[in-house]
């Protein structure tokens, strides 16, 4: 039988006999290696001892000490001599006078630092005299006070016993914070507009409703205002919760029975999408007086969310109010004041169905700067607008004529809510009258305003660059 031999070679992959020829010789150099007993058997020499004086490189023998030889030297042999001749070693004249420093004990250090009195070395406290050649520093250049001048402090306790110098700015909602971006803010009313536009209920959707009509729709709204001053809910979201409550009527027909579990489902879906801690389904359940399961308004919620394919962030009049009081910086009376005129507006689905939001909330800054006895229009609110005093008169009129019937009519929810101080009791302001007529002498006077002013900006521009 044929054999076959494979070729090694001890220089490339097949070096068996180099790789067991370095194995062999490791484990010589192992076997020859001294133990750890042999290498710790060995003597020691004399060590120096602590707290002399002793010259540098110079040991001095006991007079009892007997003499041992220093082993400490590498070439000291196991047979007990040295393999190199030693000399004898005679110390340099300039390291005889030189001697290690030895530190006091620290025990006594501590005694001596004790009877020291601290009072001796302290001293006391002086006011520093700033005269005019006291020398300037850095920290200096600055003109207000230190924290520690008295000055300061007396002029702080000035500031508490008054009135503030500087108002307290009030803390705004996220919303409002939105607006504070001034690179976007026109976008996103632009983007506000477009939302209205396209997600708008019907104005006539009540003409094909065979059960229901607008006094109905009233007292669900004002029904609707109860429920949410009694779970302190936002704004927002009341007004939310009648946009559902219009959008989902201009594609489904209602008895009236139900119209209660539409607006009680709507207001369930608003709280959940505006607050951050929504009233619970068993609550809403319990302010209907039990008229209703659970079960029937979950369903209903999954119908309306269905009819409104889920498109929940529409913009309302309290949206475009909280956006034009940022932008415009209009004081807090002037907007709680035009919030209750737009919340009066809910009331009456006509003609307040035909307007937008933004037409709405822009009348309602208009009338409210009018019955709060400033100029009903400006520049800036055009601008900001967008709208014209001669393009929102149709709604100013009618938001007139429903304030001047707010005492007289039987929903009285948001008068009485916006009594409290919380609005600053804006319902209790008495409403003016406004008739067409006077309206066209507003509108003319402010149009010869903006005439005029236009024509002196532009005779100062021509003598600038003249």
């Amino acid at each position: 039988m044929a054999t076959f031999h494979i070729h090694q070679d001890p220089e490339k992959e097949n070096a068996v006999h180099a790789v067991q020829d370095k194995v062999r010789n490791m484990q010589n150099a192992k076997d020859r290696r001294p133990t750890f007993a042999v290498l710790n058997n060995v003597p020691m020499g004399p060590r120096v001892q602590h707290g002399k004086a002793t010259a540098l490189r110079e040991i001095k023998a006991g007079k009892n000490q007997p003499k041992v030889k220093d082993v400490r030297d590498e070439n000291y042999g196991y047979s007990g001599k040295s393999a190199v001749q030693q000399t004898a070693h005679v110390p340099v004249e300039q390291f005889k006078s030189f001697s290690v420093y030895e530190d006091d004990p620290v025990e006594k250090k501590c005694g001596e630092s004790a009877n020291i009195s601290i009072g001796a070395i302290r001293v006391p406290l002086k006011e520093v005299s700033t005269g005019d050649g006291f020398a300037q520093t850095p920290m200096s250049l600055g003109e207000a006070p230190s924290p520690m001048s008295i000055d300061r402090s007396s002029h702080l306790e000035e500031i508490e016993n008054n009135k503030p110098l500087i108002p307290v700015t009030p803390v705004r909602s996220m919303r409002e914070r939105i607006f504070d971006v001034e690179e976007y803010q026109m976008n996103i009313l632009e983007y506000y507009r477009e939302l209205e536009r396209k997600f708008r209920p019907k104005s006539t959707y009540m003409q094909k409703q065979p059960d229901i009509n607008y006094s109905m729709r009233a007292i669900l709204v004002d029904w609707l205002v109860e429920v949410a001053e009694e779970y302190r809910l936002q704004n927002e979201t009341l007004c939310l919760a009648v946009s559902y409550v219009d959008r989902f009527l201009s594609f489904m027909s209602v008895v009236r029975v139900k119209l209660q579990l539409v607006g009680t489902a709507a207001m369930f879906v608003a709280a959940k999408y505006e607050e951050i801690y929504p009233p619970d389904v068993g609550e809403f359940v319990y302010i209907t007086d039990d008229t209703y399961t659970k079960t029937q308004v979950l369903r209903m919620e999954q119908v309306l969310l269905k009819t409104l394919s889920f498109t929940l962030c529409v913009p309302t009049t309290v949206a475009f109010i909280s956006t034009y009081s940022v932008l415009m910086e209009i004081p807090d009376q002037l907007k709680h004041l035009a919030t209750y005129l737009c919340e009066l507006s809910l009331l009456e689905g006509e003609p307040y169905l035909r307007y937008l939001p933004s037409q709405v909330s822009t009348a309602a800054l208009a009338l409210a700067r009018h019955i709060l006895e400033m100029p009903m229009w400006c520049s800036k609110l055009e601008e900001v607008t967008l709208y014209s005093l001669a393009s929102v008169k149709e709604v100013i009129l009618n938001l007139c004529r429903t304030h001047n019937l707010s005492t007289s009519m039987s929903q009285q929810a948001i008068q009485e809510k916006y009594k409290s101080s919380k609005y600053m009791q804006v319902s209790t302001i008495p409403p003016v009258q406004l008739s067409e007529e006077q309206f066209d002498c507003v509108l003319k006077e402010y149009e010869a305003k903006a005439v005029a002013n236009e024509n002196v900006r532009k005779m100062i521009s021509s003598l600038i660059f003249v």
